[in-house]
């Protein structure tokens, strides 16, 4: 009996944390996917959902301007890690 409540509160907690993910991971995978850049080419840190802060780099103040599209000299830049 133990065992099923055991079980049935980390499928709860599991579930919890991969919506969680999923929810946060949604637009970084979307720009990812356009662009063929990682998270760090345009941040300092990978921001989190509703940060008011997005922490922008110089590359990421650069893609905002320009309509969240790389310039040419950005395409061309390697990603970097």
């Amino acid at each position: 009996m133990k065992a099923k409540r055991f079980f049935g509160y980390l499928a709860v907690l599991l579930l919890f944390f991969f919506g969680l993910y999923s929810y946060t991971a949604q637009a970084t995978l979307k720009y990812k996917k356009e662009t063929g850049k990682r998270c760090t080419f345009c941040h300092t840190s990978v921001p989190k959902a509703g940060d008011e802060d997005p922490r922008l780099n110089e590359d990421g103040k650069k893609f905002l301007e320009n309509g969240y599209k790389l310039t040419d000299d950005q395409k061309a830049k390697p990603d970097g890690d």
